[in-house]
């Protein structure tokens, strides 16, 4: 019997009769045929029968087979090997690359903090100088690679920031953004106060509500105040228009005792409770030039209407 494609085709899907089936299989168990003819045999058809007739070679233990196609099969366990040796190349490249990639994405980004009582100086990259206040904390990127420069504040910070229309400068706080080109300003949030208060000393800058669709441009010698879902803008004028903290200085413009309270935290490194509650809500207005906390302390217990206790750090307020 003839063995044409035709017949192994129909042999891969067992559509023979038994005399084809016998033929086909006798043919097989004969290498040389098989080797002569294959040539014969179209691409599709050989990779269609391919599982049935490596299945009957290996049954049969056919070795001469091998034999003849010994480098035809060499060249495809070859590319078998190099396929899998790119593939896992690829993979434990991409692996580590994308690992590399999160070493560098926290690398690039560094946190610096003050404690309460004390104050730091961060150059940036750019060449801008931040006076970072008690107890606050900045983070920023070791390059400004974008096309913004932007810094995360919590707390507060004066900024002299390097004029570059080309990358504007942009402070985020919770609250608030702050979006300049090149300016001295002071941005102050600290969490829980319920505020984002922005002191402009030189050029002007964008103040932005980032939970309003509230912006202003504040320019120098005007503070500008995010309270709730409010941003107001004024102008000010002699001390109120000096960032008080780096002169060693305190301010307070009508506010709350219990924010002045959490002022002098900062500032001293104390611990400071209001047992009166209603003591609380108490409202002041002074200033203070140089001030020990024994000082402030005194003055505000005079203008308030207080009584104080210090016991080493703590110290406790009543009527």
């Amino acid at each position: 019997m003839n063995i044409t494609p035709e017949l192994l085709a129909r042999y891969t899907a067992g559509q023979c009769t038994p005399a084809e089936i016998q033929a086909v299989e006798q043919w097989l168990d004969d290498p040389d045929a098989v080797a002569d003819a294959i040539t014969e045999i179209p691409c599709e058809i050989r990779q269609e029968s391919g599982t049935r007739v490596w299945a009957r070679l290996r049954a049969r233990n056919a070795r001469p087979f091998w034999l003849h196609y010994r480098y035809y099969l060499s060249g495809i366990a070859a590319v078998l090997v190099l396929v899998s040796g790119i593939v896992w190349y690829t993979a434990t490249n991409r692996a580590d690359e994308a690992a590399q990639s999160t070493v560098r994405m926290e690398a690039a980004v560094r946190t610096i903090r003050s404690q309460k009582g004390e104050t730091r100086q961060v150059t940036l990259p750019d060449g801008s100088v931040v006076m970072l206040s008690y107890d606050s904390e900045l983070r920023y990127p070791s390059a400004f690679l974008g096309s913004v420069r932007r810094v995360v504040l919590v707390g507060e910070a004066q900024f002299s920031v390097k004029k570059n229309p080309k990358q504007p400068f942009i402070v985020e706080t919770a609250a608030a953004r702050t979006h300049v080109l090149g300016t001295v300003f002071d941005v102050k949030e600290y969490p829980g106060e319920g505020s984002t208060a922005l002191l402009v000393t030189e050029g002007k800058v964008r103040f932005t509500h980032k939970l309003s669709p509230k912006s202003e441009i504040v320019a120098a010698g005007m503070t500008g105040l995010i309270e709730g879902k409010r941003l107001t803008v004024r102008t000010v004028s002699g001390a109120a228009a000096e960032v008080s903290w780096l002169h060693n200085a305190l301010r307070f413009d009508d506010v709350p005792l219990v924010q002045v309270t959490r002022e002098l935290e900062r500032r001293y490194n104390v611990s400071i409770q209001i047992r009166t509650e209603t003591l609380k809500n108490q409202r002041y207005t002074g200033a203070f030039k140089n001030p020990s906390l024994n000082a402030v302390l005194g003055s505000l217990s005079i203008a308030v209407g207080f009584r104080y206790e210090v016991k080493g750090e703590s110290i406790s307020l009543y009527e």
